[in-house]
């Protein structure tokens, strides 16, 4: 059975949670696939979780509850103690290890530098998991730079990457991007997609996501075990 598989950003508000949607609107009833984002800060601005299930329409059954839901937009660290309360890397690894050999793709918090705690950062929760990874980074000016970083970090760890995938914006920086990302940063390059130009209905959503995210299968193919059947 697929193991389930982390998403690592470039940093935050990068597309980690527009990627999520997207993967769960095209995969997530064909093959059974969940969310999870273990730690949730910023609720009083925004719910990641909500957010995928509102745009989905998918019900509960296809989410897990994060463990630490923080109500101040901040790093992991700064939200717990804002809440007089710290965040326990244990509880969350204990809490991955009950789910890796199901189908779950979990979302990260920002970026792969974020502190959980005062004394350990979010690359060390991924490296202790021992899950493969997938990064997001923008389209936009500098993405080559924060995604060559992201991924230098994670290799050098020998954190095993599947992959990098852009999102956001179209425009004349794409294709180049993905390019000399993929010669420089030595992952494969799994594709883009650009934001929807107009509010989407969940229906509308999830025909977005089946017609514009992993065109050539390579996001799917990496995630699913060698010898399944993942034709889409």
């Amino acid at each position: 059975m697929s193991q389930a598989f982390f998403i690592a950003g470039t940093g935050t508000d990068v597309g980690k949670t527009f990627f999520s949607s997207l993967f769960l609107a095209k995969y997530g009833k064909k093959f059974g696939f969940q969310y999870w984002k273990p730690i949730q800060t910023g609720l009083s601005e925004t719910n990641d979780t909500a957010f995928i299930q509102k745009i989905t329409d998918f019900d509960s059954s296809y989410f897990l509850k994060p463990i630490y839901e923080l109500d101040y937009p901040a790093s992991p660290h700064f939200a717990a103690k804002r809440a007089s309360m710290e965040i326990d890397p244990k509880l969350v690894l204990g809490r991955i290890a009950e789910i890796r050999t199901k189908r779950v793709l979990i979302e990260g918090a920002g970026g792969i530098f974020v502190p959980w705690t005062e004394d350990y950062l979010s690359w060390k929760g991924i490296q202790e998991s021992n899950l493969k990874v997938i990064v997001i980074g923008s389209s936009e000016l500098g993405t080559i730079n924060h995604t060559l970083l992201t991924l230098e970090a994670l290799l050098s760890r020998f954190i095993p990457v599947m992959g990098f995938y852009l999102v956001g914006p179209k425009n004349d920086l794409v294709e180049d991007n993905m390019q000399i990302i993929q010669k420089l940063g030595g992952v494969p390059s799994f594709g883009y997609t650009g934001f929807p130009m107009q509010k989407l209905s969940p229906s509308e959503f999830i025909e977005y996501a089946n017609l514009n995210f992993d065109i050539r299968n390579h996001v799917i193919g990496s995630v699913m075990e060698e010898g399944e059947e993942f034709d889409s």
